[in-house]
């Protein structure tokens, strides 16, 4: 085996930063700056990603390895994900030196640790444009050409500095190393058809990618999510057993109990979608529940602009009084206008997303602001990649032509 090897330790997909209630997309982080500096300038080592090479099994001798022998290993910590942390413990203990932690600056770092060197980033929010990104990356270069000096960064060795590290020979290194890299190489290109799929609408195709992923990796959250997503866009065998199969989907991660912003937005959009089919006004209340979970935890704007729309869907309730009527409309123009300032506030921190544009634009429909409606929808179109979330906007503006 010529090449090095550089294990990273961190999950992919969206995670719930519960310190700080926010979602960290650390997709970006691996793919913007860890992917692209081995790629582009550290070209002597070979990438593997932890939770790429995760399996069923209670001990996944691959990982353990990869921990013990690896010549590198970046931990990123920044949601502080009990395996991300039991990880890097267990690769503290197995080697003194070649380790790098990173973290987001707002990440409160564990007692534990706090005596450790970290690669400390600006925070990223949905977006992460090149500028940081390559900022990030020159850092991280510093770290790994630091870490090639061996020189001990395990606390456990820095303490203790007279143990000895266990033994593995090279044959059995290298065997199990071939194993991860073919097992990574495989996950890496299931989960990217998978959403390529799902970006051309072609959601049964990405239900069958999904589903293999599911047995390959059992406990992660955002497969489960992606695969409850894209069961009830699907529509198949009909809209109603795709939703109610996406519900049992979803209810894996206990979504009554869950403070995950996604889990929440999926759970809450199945019922709504149930709601709308047989006009049950019990589905569109767990609707709310879900929503307002998600808005309150994050002040996020896609469960706060479901609220509100939702609170316009309720007016349509039997018998309703017309006091309650007046409220619920009420209530929805307050959080429109609370969403406005927390998506403005977004714009001028330098965060941008697409969906961004497509909450505002509702929001202003909804509030008779024409022009703002007419500019924040045409940003949306630009941005848009995928005919279902474009129409998905265009459903909500048409349904709410009726209730506004």
């Amino acid at each position: 085996m010529n090449q090095k090897v550089c294990f990273v330790v961190m999950g992919f997909g969206k995670k719930m930063d519960y310190e700080n209630s926010k979602e960290v997309d650390l997709d970006r982080i691996y793919k913007k700056v860890i992917k692209m500096l081995f790629e582009k300038d550290i070209t002597n080592y070979e990438l593997i990603r932890a939770d790429e090479i995760a399996s069923s099994s209670i001990i996944d001798v691959g990982m353990y390895t990869l921990l013990m022998k690896a010549d590198l290993v970046i931990a990123d910590i920044t949601t502080l994900n009990p395996n991300a942390i039991y990880e890097l413990g267990v690769r503290h203990a197995l080697k003194p030196f070649s380790t790098i932690i990173m973290a987001e600056e707002q990440c409160k770092i564990p007692f534990d640790l706090n005596h450790s060197r970290f690669l400390l980033y600006k925070e990223i929010g949905e977006n992460l444009d090149d500028k940081e990104a390559q900022e990030i990356r020159k850092k991280l270069k510093e770290f790994v050409i630091a870490s090639e000096k061996n020189e001990p960064d395990s606390p456990l060795y820095t303490f203790l500095p007279h143990i000895s590290p266990p033994v593995l020979s090279d044959e059995e290194y290298h065997k199990r190393v071939d194993e991860a890299k073919g097992k990574s190489d495989n996950i890496s290109t299931l989960v990217e058809e998978a959403e390529n799929f799902k970006n051309q609408d072609r959601f049964e195709d990405a239900i069958s990618i999904l589903e293999k992923l599911v047995d390959l990796l059992p406990n992660n959250d955002y497969i489960v999510q992606q695969l409850a997503l894209c069961t009830y866009k699907s529509k198949i065998p009909n809209e109603t057993l795709a939703l109610e199969k996406a519900l049992d989907i979803i209810k894996k991660l206990c979504p009554k109990k869950s403070l995950d912003i996604e889990t929440l937005g999926i759970t809450g959009a199945i019922y709504k979608r149930l709601f709308k089919l047989n006009k049950n006004f019990d589905y569109l209340d767990e609707a709310i529940n879900y929503y307002k979970k998600g808005y309150i935890i994050q002040n996020d704007y896609y469960n706060g602009e479901n609220i509100a729309n939702c609170l316009l869907l309720k007016t349509q309730q039997d018998n309703i009084k017309d006091e309650e009527k007046a409220y619920l409309k009420f209530e929805s123009k307050n959080i429109q206008q609370k969403i406005i300032k927390i998506i403005e506030t977004s714009l001028k921190a330098g965060e941008e997303k697409f969906w961004m544009y497509s909450t505002l634009s509702v929001c202003y429909f909804c509030l008779k602001d024409e022009d703002n409606y007419q500019k924040y929808q045409k940003l949306f179109y630009e941005g848009c990649t995928a005919e279902w979330e474009k129409q998905t906007y265009i459903d909500t503006i048409n349904e709410l032509k009726s209730l506004i």
